[in-house]
């Protein structure tokens, strides 16, 4: 319950944490961790803020050591996206992933997608699916 609490703040106060470095940070299992924070918010009738994906870019560009310029890059094609609205509902960590990625091609940069889905914890087919999605945003520009 500790570590959902935890959870929940960082998500109340729009800090990019996942339930995957709560988990591991506090040695509970994810889905144990994920259980009690549905029942916080529920229970609490908490007002969870939808988090952005540009707040995990430069997360995301630190892990897989991308330069300054990609994260940019990235961060306009995010931009870009929630402008044409198509990146509501997804998850932000896998877009930004995504975004990461596409910047990194854009920009001549070395990063594969396996290497993008490792840094945001997604599965590759995710960077692959939404990568599809961020370049009719750039097709449109």
């Amino acid at each position: 319950m500790t570590a959902s609490s935890l959870y929940a703040a960082c998500r109340e106060k729009e800090v990019p944490t996942t339930l995957d470095d709560v988990a591991a940070a506090s040695g509970v299992r994810r889905d144990d961790v994920a259980r009690c924070y549905r029942l916080l918010v529920t229970e609490l009738d908490m007002e969870i803020p939808v988090l952005h994906p540009s707040e995990y870019v430069a997360r995301l560009a630190s892990k897989a050591n991308m330069d300054a310029w990609v994260q940019a890059r990235a961060l306009e094609i995010l931009s870009k996206a929630e402008k044409r609205e198509i990146a509501a509902g997804k998850d932000p960590i896998g877009l930004a992933a995504s975004a990461l990625y596409l910047a990194a091609t854009l920009e001549g940069q070395s990063l594969s997608q396996r290497s993008a889905a490792e840094a945001a914890g997604v599965a590759e087919a995710t960077v692959r699916n939404e990568c599809k999605r961020l370049r009719t945003v750039l097709a449109t520009s």
